[in-house]
């Protein structure tokens, strides 16, 4: 009778380790948008964590946008938007990025980059020299256009002080090398 209670109870517990990785493939299996596979599909919080930068420099080399880092969970979407100020009027870059691990310390860049360009309204001279004088307000930005757009994935293995991937955009005759930066923080 003992003998039948314990072959009864190691039944129950196959059927629920059966039953809990049935369930755990399938919320593998909607996720389906990443190629990497997190040990707690239901807890965000327990996923290792990945610091992304982005940082934009000048043809010359200077750094126009100093380094903007975040520190994300693995897959997370994330959106980087900076606007530089140009003679002619501005140029606004937006990053929508996903970090993911691979295998070893590598690691997965998905991104999307939209540069935008809106030139100043036409000013006369007078307009012109009143602003610079700093007696008129500041001229108005007009509508703003599409100028680049590039889109990505890349495998990194990314250190710290080295940029990941970086990609170069001409914009109104100025070019801009968009440097990312990626490190694993895997404990």
């Amino acid at each position: 009778m003992a003998h039948r209670h314990k072959a009864s109870r190691l039944a129950l517990v196959l059927a629920g380790l059966v039953a809990s990785t049935a369930l755990a493939d399938v919320s593998v299996a909607a996720a389906g948008d990443s190629l990497s596979v997190p040990l707690f599909s239901d807890r965000s919080e327990a996923l290792w964590p990945v610091e992304v930068g982005l940082e934009i420099a000048s043809e010359s080399g200077e750094v126009v946008v100093p380094r903007r880092e975040l520190v994300v969970a693995d897959g997370q979407h994330m959106i980087f938007s900076e606007v530089i100020a140009t003679p002619k009027g501005s140029h606004a870059f937006e990053l929508e990025l996903v970090a993911r691990h691979h295998a070893g310390d590598a690691i997965e860049l998905e991104y999307d980059l939209f540069v935008r360009e809106a030139r100043f309204e036409e000013l006369t001279w007078t307009d012109y020299l009143l602003h610079r004088l700093s007696l008129a307000p500041r001229p108005e930005l007009g509508p703003d256009a599409l100028a680049a757009a590039r889109a990505d994935i890349v495998e990194t293995h990314g250190q710290a002080n080295e940029p990941a991937h970086s990609q170069s955009v001409s914009v109104d005759g100025a070019l801009y090398e968009i440097r990312l930066y990626a490190t694993s923080l895997r404990g």
